[in-house]
């Protein structure tokens, strides 16, 4: 595989890295908060507090520099205001949508149609998240395509935008996913992307038509690229108010971040 372009990330703490496919450990769930000031305040009160700590150690009395309650607001503020922005950045984005659009938590899932564990975290750990969180009400998930293995990857992605031509985006995904039940290995060909639009009853000519037009390259493409932006290079990844999950984890992990969410916002 080869590597991602280089580039800044948007997202701190995850940097440039081959595209793979993430498996399901090690664990890395990373809060968005900031950019670059608040970045710069982060390793400053790190650095102080640390030197404060080595300092109370020694004979000299020198303290380590904390925040004011008022400071540490003021940067609680910042933080989430900056969360907020990177959300509205990921929306426009997005184009497919499942669940309660006032949800108080919402989901990206940053996928590959090849991935094999995009399929795990789909027909296992999706389908729990799905029935407790996004039926419920409480969770509104979308889908971003991070189509990085290859030739087929994107055709799988540019077969799913057809399908959502007929109003069967999630249907269509699903199905995609399910072609890897049992261990297998799918072949995404146009002819049985064609055929998984007869299984969905679509209109088949219009599928066809659609797909071998390619008209949905350039959308798929940017939304990988975008992605790529954000320091998003394994597949699959999650963003969850803020919170980036990368791999297919454990259910606990996602029902972890998830209930944190909702407490706050009842709170």
């Amino acid at each position: 595989m080869d590597k991602e372009t280089p580039s800044t990330p948007i997202l701190p703490n995850l940097s440039a890295k081959k595209r793979t496919a993430a498996k399901g450990n090690p664990l890395l769930v990373v809060a968005i908060y900031s950019w670059t000031l608040p970045i710069v305040i982060l390793v400053t009160f790190l650095i102080g507090f640390l030197l404060g700590y080595f300092m109370r150690t020694s004979t000299t009395s020198v303290q380590a520099f904390r925040p004011t309650p008022v400071e540490d607001q003021n940067a609680l503020a910042q933080n989430e205001n900056q969360r907020e922005q990177i959300m509205k950045l990921i929306a426009n984005q997005t184009n497919h949508y499942i669940g309660n659009q006032q949800a108080p938590v919402q989901m990206y899932e940053f996928s590959d149609f090849r991935c094999p564990y995009c399929a795990k975290y789909n027909l296992e750990t999706g389908k729990r998240i799905f029935s407790k969180y996004v039926e419920q009400g409480k969770v509104y998930l979308g889908f971003v395509h991070l189509a990085i293995l290859g030739e087929e990857s994107v055709q799988a992605a540019l077969a799913s935008e057809c399908a959502a031509e007929q109003q069967k985006f999630w249907e269509y995904h699903e199905l995609l996913f399910a072609q890897r039940e049992g261990g297998k290995n799918p072949d995404y060909s146009t002819e049985n992307l064609i055929a998984l639009a007869q299984e969905l009853k679509l209109d088949v000519p219009s599928f066809s038509e659609c797909l071998k037009s390619g008209r949905y390259t350039s959308s798929v493409l940017q939304q990988t690229q975008f992605a790529r932006q954000l320091g998003l290079s394994s597949t699959p990844s999650f963003v969850i108010n803020g919170k980036v999950i990368i791999g297919a984890q454990a259910y606990e992990v996602f029902e972890g971040i998830i209930e944190e969410e909702l407490n706050q916002k009842t709170q």
